[in-house]
């Protein structure tokens, strides 16, 4: 049966390639109306259908190769404001969607009378400066914008030269000549070019097409030169980001790994979310790819090879089907092998009944092999709605392998009572995961409908074996079983006057463990569910330069924790609670200021809420804590921008922040045994401020990160006398050259200098990276890149702890990321994912 229907689908792919007509042709300035004339004598299976007069403005100077009639139609209307609607297997009407009897017309110049194409127009009232109406110019700098009024202001900008403002009586504007917005740095002229970002009132949009950063392989690679993006994978001062590719939630880095850099149009940073986003987002980054056309099979290959003292490798494969009515078919499949070793030397002091030293030497490596694939479906129905599905199965090639050797020695009260090689060895078996998503986009009327449902099951064995020498061996088995039923719903009200959005979202998880043990502590059955659900709304308004944000999301939460087939009140708490967020916006060339609240709230992942007791050494146990209470956040954030400088001035006030902490674990049982588990600290108060600079000379893009902070946490209740107040910093130096001949280098350094903060003190580390890369095939579909990280092996950990009761670690610590590797990605015919599902309880997924 397979085989058949695979049949069927080849010949229905070579025969709509074969039947399906192309256009090749070359406009220069000629009017849309004409245009659409010479493709409707190409298409002799085509009517297509329009009024000449409303057209005739719109001008269009593009080339277009190899396209089909629809594609190449769509690619002539461009940017104008003009409905392509395609009915049947033969009709296409095209018309203008707004209908006015006048068409502000003209061409916009840079100071070398060059055309500059999708230059930003806009149309204002001269009695408030409102926007009337706005479009872009196209190849040739032409624009034709449809108003109304007889007097209107027009604004014309273009990132790196100075906004134009002309009050225009007459329709025709003529030529307007763009003049270079220069500066100086340290008595260097600096002329005017495009900025790698913009402000916008919820955080920045970055320019990836046309720009060095479309040349970094992958979207992972190309994120991590973000502005604000620090090293450690953080927006500076707003946390981890969710990650969205075309509305899509992004459920892995591996999305990422998938996706070409060159695909990507723009990527916005996003730091002030409004309440359609879970209560846990503090900052999400929203990537936007390219709009191409076509049909046809297209796919990309991409391999990654890295090598340290361990090895790290990849291999990816995708394939996309689209036919003429919209639908895509696509798979896609991603094998790893991922190899990574941490070495260690620790100097651990406990003071219980007796002091408590320790020494170790050790080293801890991960080897893991996996695949995933995803098969699925969507269909873009018409510019009005879209509807798709996706499978999603992957699992572990053989056993993962967690291996943990080191040489110990262990003092009481300064007699030396043991010694010897360790070794926990712990296996994670193959164990298939599934997960589906299917969603809807579309608009009902004036209406935006954004639904999304997800389901996730997974399942996992770990089996734990350890041995001490001259000591019995240790033994344990996990066995946990994860599943998640979630859907959200997201809806955009017309309004008379701003923006409404508002929606509901729910989940529903059941999570299992079954622990057991030889004898170091004890057995236990877990069962944890979960069930939530929110409803959110969010108003924005804009008046003149000043813009207002405000949205309120209502959580509804219940717990059941069951601890050995018995339910635990205790353990089991409900939640009600609101997450209010509010931001005001004033945005004046060249400057931007903004002022906002935002609450965050996060559950502990669900591995941490369990009492299960495990082993990691003779003198090392870990546990988590089912009492643990949700950790909430409040921020107050002053934003300023001008150009290229960015400055952020934070303020976030935490409760229940939970830590893990060391403590004796049964100090007349098991005498000289650490416990690591987890506590919360009342509250935490962080101060905190954000720079980011992105100046361009000549070939060389500059993107500078600082963070300044300091933290006062209440350590009081767990038992922790040290809180100091010390400056914490970080730096990263991102810096790109754009070489002749698609050549790309990239000099990255970090640098976190010393840190004396809390309960710890941190030696400086750093780190020094190196990227070269081309691009290669005429359409530049072939790109290489040799890749050095932490060339001069600095990245290091060293420090000293007191993160315990009566407890304190020395530490140093390095994690293998001296590596040379390189990658290697190709694409052929490419067309856009027109995927737009997001996901449902993406939290609960992430705790899980």
């Amino acid at each position: 049966m397979m085989k058949r229907l695979s049949f069927i689908l080849l010949l229905c792919a070579i025969v709509s390639v074969a039947s399906a007509q192309k256009i090749t042709h070359t406009f220069q300035n000629v009017p849309l109306s004409d245009a659409l004339k010479y493709i409707q004598k190409q298409a002799t299976d085509y009517n297509i259908t329009f009024i000449y007069d409303e057209l005739e403005d719109f001008r269009v100077t593009t080339h277009i190769q190899n396209k089909s009639v629809h594609d190449a139609i769509l690619q002539i209307v461009g940017f104008y404001p003009v409905r392509v609607v395609k009915s049947g297997n033969h009709e296409i009407y095209v018309e203008c969607t707004h209908k006015t009897d006048r068409r502000l017309t003209g061409t916009i110049i840079d100071e070398q009378g060059q055309p500059v194409a999708y230059a930003n127009v806009a149309i204002l009232n001269p009695a408030d400066s409102t926007l009337l109406s706005g479009g872009v110019s196209n190849e040739s700098g032409y624009f034709a914008i449809p108003y109304e009024q007889d007097k209107v202001i027009v604004r014309i900008s273009y990132v790196g030269y100075k906004t134009v403002y002309r009050l225009i009586e007459h329709p025709e504007v003529g030529t307007i000549r763009l003049q270079p917005d220069n500066y100086t740095l340290k008595g260097v002229t600096v002329k005017g070019q495009r900025l790698l970002y913009t402000s916008t009132e919820k955080g920045l949009l970055v320019s990836v097409q046309g720009t060095p950063l479309e040349q970094f392989g992958s979207a992972t690679e190309m994120l991590s030169h973000l502005p604000l993006m620090m090293s450690n994978g953080e927006i500076a001062g707003h946390g981890k980001p969710e990650v969205y590719i075309n509305n899509k939630k992004v459920r892995g880095e591996d999305e990422l790994a998938r996706l070409r850099a060159d695909e990507v149009k723009s990527v916005e940073i996003i730091t002030q979310p409004g309440t359609e986003y879970d209560a846990t987002v503090s900052s999400v980054i929203r990537i936007r790819t390219i709009r191409r056309t076509g049909e046809g099979l297209s796919g990309n290959f991409s391999g990654a090879y890295r090598q340290g003292h361990e090895h790290y490798e990849n291999a990816n494969a995708s394939l996309n089907y689209r036919l003429q009515n919209g639908m895509d078919f696509f798979i896609r499949g991603y094998l790893t092998d991922n190899n990574t070793r941490t070495t260690s030397t620790t100097d651990v002091q406990l003071q219980a009944s007796s002091i408590w030293n320790y020494h170790k030497d050790k080293e801890y490596g991960n080897h893991m092999k996996y695949y995933f694939a995803d098969l699925g479906w969507n269909w873009e129905i018409n510019d009005r709605h879209s509807v798709g599905f996706t499978y999603t199965a992957n699992n572990y090639l053989g056993n993962r392998k967690y291996i943990s050797s080191s040489d110990e020695q262990t003092w009481q009260d300064g007699i030396m009572v043991d010694g010897g090689h360790s070794t926990t060895i712990t296996l994670t078996k193959p164990k298939l995961t599934h997960s589906a998503n299917a969603y809807y986009v579309g608009e009902i009327g004036k209406w935006k409908v954004d639904f999304s449902a997800d389901y996730y099951n997974a399942h996992s064995l770990s089996e734990m074996s350890g041995s001490t020498d001259g000591e019995a061996p240790v033994s344990s088995n996990t066995a946990k079983k994860n599943q998640l039923v979630a859907e959200k719903l997201v809806v955009t009200a017309p309004m008379p006057v701003g923006d409404l959005t508002f929606g509901e979202e729910a989940s529903a998880v059941d999570r299992t463990s079954d622990f057991t043990q030889s004898g170091f502590s004890a057995d236990n059955h877990i069962q944890q569910q979960t069930t939530m659900w929110s409803i959110f709304a969010n108003y924005a308004l804009k008046l003149g330069n000043v813009s207002f944000n405000a949205g309120l999301r209502w959580q509804h939460e219940r717990n059941r924790y069951d601890l050995n087939g018995v339910r635990n009140d205790e353990m089991s708490p409900n939640y009600h609670v609101l997450i209010p967020r509010a931001s005001i916006t004033y945005q004046k060339s060249p400057w931007t200021h903004s002022f906002s609240y935002q609450c965050t709230r996060y559950n502990p992942p669900y591995s941490i809420l369990s009492s299960a007791v495990t082993y990691s050494s003779k003198y090392e146990y870990q546990s988590g804590n089912p009492f643990l209470q949700p950790q909430t956040s409040h921020s107050v954030v002053w934003k300023s921008q001008w150009k290229w400088i960015h400055a952020e001035a934070i303020y976030r006030f935490q409760e229940n922040v939970y830590h893990s902490i060391g403590s004796a674990y049964d100090d007349v049982n098991h005498p000289g045994v650490i416990l690591t588990d987890f506590r919360t600290v009342p509250k935490t108060q962080y101060y905190m401020v954000v720079l980011n600079l992105t100046p361009k000379i000549g070939i060389w893009q500059m993107n500078y990160t600082a963070e300044f902070a300091v933290e006062d946490h209440d350590y009081g209740e767990l038992g922790i006398t040290y809180n100091w107040h010390g400056l914490m910093t970080d730096f990263t130096f991102d810096n790109t050259f754009t070489l002749p001949h698609a050549w790309i280098l990239n000099v990255t350094g970090s640098i976190t200098p010393y840190q004396k903060s809390a309960y710890w003190i941190n030696k400086t580390t750093g780190s020094l990276d190196l990227r070269l890369s081309k691009q290669f095939l005429r359409d530049k579909s072939l790109n290489v890149a040799l890749i050095v990280s932490d060339l001069l092996r600095t990245k290091y950990d060293v420090g000293t702890a007191y993160g315990g009761i009566g407890y304190r670690n020395i530490f140093r610590l390095y994690r293998d990321t001296r590596r040379i590797g390189f990658n290697v990605s190709w694409r052929f015919n490419a067309t856009k994912s027109r995927y737009k599902g997001s996901h449902a309880g993406q939290s609960e997924r992430n705790r899980l």
